[in-house]
């Protein structure tokens, strides 16, 4: 390789091999993908992630986080077409996504088994279930609140011992593609280490396993580790499915952390305070009695994600409204408290919480007369886990608000997790699988299924047929030469595009960078957040476009926040002008957004319109950098598909490779 490449006047580190595959994030789902890669027979290949230790597999979790699976104890039937019927029916999904998170749903459950994940199963060794949310069967298992953690640190074990590379502190600011449109392919990855260090990799294929992207908005779920890095798959025009889609729900602030379940199913008593100190429990205002309250606070434990369908007037998603109204329109801060009973309660009779409040609490053996005690019999640990981060629920209150906590849209995907730029491939969060509504517990699950399709694909079938990465011709440019040469065009193209100032000097070289970030997350959980306004979102784009327009002074000590920035404000536009396109298209509420008129809609807590025009329809959105645009569009989703189920004509197919045509 003869190339000498600069960026910024820097020279850049070119590491002088091409990797048969570069896996980007050290969550589950990467280290899954790369652990699959190498079983598969690829030697090749290394992670590249930001911050091995920070990522939201291994710092995030809830009550009781789920991995959804194909049943599989008692007599209970259930099958892979049956699981991928309830993927699909949440709307927005695609079906062969769905039979494949299905039917590969068992494998990689006891793959995370045999590597010591300690998922319970009785006696005889069946692995029972319980039914999470938007499911009719008892699909779902749990190790506790850290489930992803434990899950994220037996596959990096394995991943270990298998001898694969982490390249540690490393953040991918663009991935290197050539070509155009369908013949549009990734080659490499340009990254920032350190403070001041550029690193060049070649790779014959990429998986992308990055995580959401929390960074768009000012408060979320997500660990402080954890930003997000889809803004560099827009940048080179992958296509992103349902953007506009993300969960929200309430969690701790001061403590990142879901508050599901057990937190929700003692039924605590929810308080706000205003400036001057003064209590109020709000809740008692949005309900006709306090038996309807204390029901949809319990049912809250279930149904946490806000969801449209029951924000009305007695829904549990109407405490989401609640809070709304109280934090954003009054300016309160809102609170749980767990050492006392919401007024009017009493010790948790059933005359007053509801008979299936009263039989589960009873049923656990946890009818104590406090929130507190009832928690404390219930779920012990869920008290200690906020004691070990210097809150003690015995005597504190719980800030709360209402925050993103998954992305159920991003980059569009294939059958085999593949995006719209060949090579290139999205597994976890980052890829667009879920739809509108998902399952609880079905993101840890497609996350490992997405991580062996993309490996099955690369080994199976790039590995055998990239003629880019092959021999040169006689005497002609070598694969690498090839590959650098393309990369210094890419590199030249990308720094003209950053569209920075001249070098200024002294401490006012870069003003405001970092709070002009700031004040794009805060536009974000205003506007593009679980309630959203059509005037307003309209106001928020035209912001946004402008603050693309605009130049900034480059100054080295302020570069990595400006890249990351730069790849909030071009999502941010992606998620804006999804929004838009899917109003001007008449679309309606669903999920976990709401559509209002404005503020008297939201407290006239009467609900939303749903939406059902579009439930069998992909919003498709596109970054052009040719003409620095973005275009959405709606596509039918594909349909389940009609699968091929003779033995020995699948046999024969899977012998010879013709799954991957």
């Amino acid at each position: 390789m003869t190339a000498q490449l600069r960026f910024l006047g820097t020279s850049v580190r070119v590491i002088d091999r091409a990797y048969d595959c570069l896996v980007v994030g050290s969550g589950a789902a990467g280290y899954n993908a790369a652990i699959h890669l190498v079983d598969f027979g690829l030697e090749n290949i290394a992670i590249v992630c930001e911050d091995r230790l920070n990522g939201t597999s291994r710092n995030t979790g809830s009550d009781k986080q789920t991995y959804y699976k194909v049943a599989c104890a008692g007599a209970e039937g259930d099958s892979p077409r049956a699981m991928a019927e309830t993927l699909f029916s949440g709307g927005a999904m695609d079906g062969d996504i769905a039979l494949c998170e299905a039917a590969h749903s068992l494998e990689e459950f006891f793959h995370l088994v045999s590597l010591g994940v300690p998922f319970p199963h009785n006696a005889y060794g069946e692995f029972p279930g319980y039914q999470t949310d938007h499911d009719s069967r008892r699909r779902a298992s749990s190790i506790g609140p850290s489930t992803s953690k434990v899950m994220t640190e037996a596959l990096e074990r394995e991943a270990f011992r298998k001898g694969i590379q982490a390249i540690d502190k490393t953040r991918v600011i663009k991935i290197l593609c050539t070509g155009e449109d369908e013949n549009r392919r990734a080659f490499g990855l340009f990254c920032r280490e350190g403070e001041r260090a550029f690193t060049l990799y070649l790779a014959k294929n990429i998986i992308f396993a990055g995580g959401g992207d929390p960074g768009l908005y000012r408060h979320t779920v997500y660990p402080p580790g954890q930003f997000g890095s889809s803004g560099v798959l827009a940048r080179e025009g992958v296509r992103f499915a349902n953007i506009t889609e993300w969960q929200y729900g309430i969690g701790s602030l001061k403590f990142r952390w879901n508050l599901s379940g057990s937190y929700q199913q003692v039924i605590p008593r929810y308080v706000s305070v205003d400036e001057r100190g003064r209590e109020e429990e709000f809740l008692n205002a949005y309900f006709p009695g306090v038996q309807e309250l204390a029901r949809a606070v319990f049912l809250k434990g279930y149904q946490w994600p806000f969801s449209a369908e029951k924000a009305g007037r007695g829904g549990s998603s109407s405490i989401d409204i609640a809070i709304y109204l109280e934090r954003q329109l009054a300016g309160k801060k809102v609170y749980l408290d767990f050492t006392r009973n919401p007024r009017g309660l009493g010790e948790c009779e059933a005359a007053t919480i509801g008979a299936e409040a009263h039989a589960y609490l009873a049923a656990s053996g946890a009818l104590g007369t406090t929130p507190l005690k009832r928690l404390e019999k219930l779920n012990p640990p869920a008290i200690e886990l906020y004691r070990s981060r210097g809150i003690d629920l015995r005597t504190e209150y719980l800030e709360i608000d209402v925050l993103p906590q998954h992305h159920n849209g991003g980059a569009e995907i294939s059958l085999w997790w593949e995006t719209s730029v060949k090579h290139l491939f999205a597994a976890g969060e980052c890829a667009g699988s879920h739809g509108v509504r998902r399952p609880g517990g079905s993101a840890l699950n497609a996350g490992q299924v997405g991580g062996l399709r993309a490996a099955s694909y690369i080994a199976g079938f790039y590995q055998k047929n990239d003629p880019w990465f092959g021999p040169g011709p006689e005497g002609g440019e070598s694969p690498g030469d090839r590959a650098l040469r393309a990369a210094a065009d890419e590199l030249a193209a990308f720094e003209r595009g950053l569209r920075f100032n001249s070098p200024a000097t002294g401490e006012q070289a870069w003003p405001g960078i970092a709070e002009k970030l700031r004040q794009l997350q805060e536009l974000n959980s205003r506007t593009a957040a679980f309630l959203r306004n059509k005037a307003e979102i309209e106001k928020s784009l035209a912001r946004i476009e402008a603050l693309d327009r605009e130049s900034l002074d480059l100054a080295v000590e302020a570069l990595d926040t400006a890249f990351k920035y730069r790849e909030t404000l071009l999502l941010s536009r992606l998620l804006h002008q999804g929004i838009r396109y899917y109003l001007e298209c008449g679309g309606l509420s669903r999920g976990s957004s709401a559509v209002t008129g404005g503020d008297s809609d939201i407290r006239s807590l009467q609900g939303f319109p749903l939406d059902s025009a579009f439930h069998d329809q992909v919003l498709i959105t596109r970054f052009d950098a040719a003409t620095n645009s973005v275009h959405s569009l709606f596509r039918p989703v594909r349909p389940l598909p009609a699968s091929e189920l003779w033995f020995e004509k699948v046999w024969a197919d899977y012998r010879e490779g013709k799954i991957f045509g």
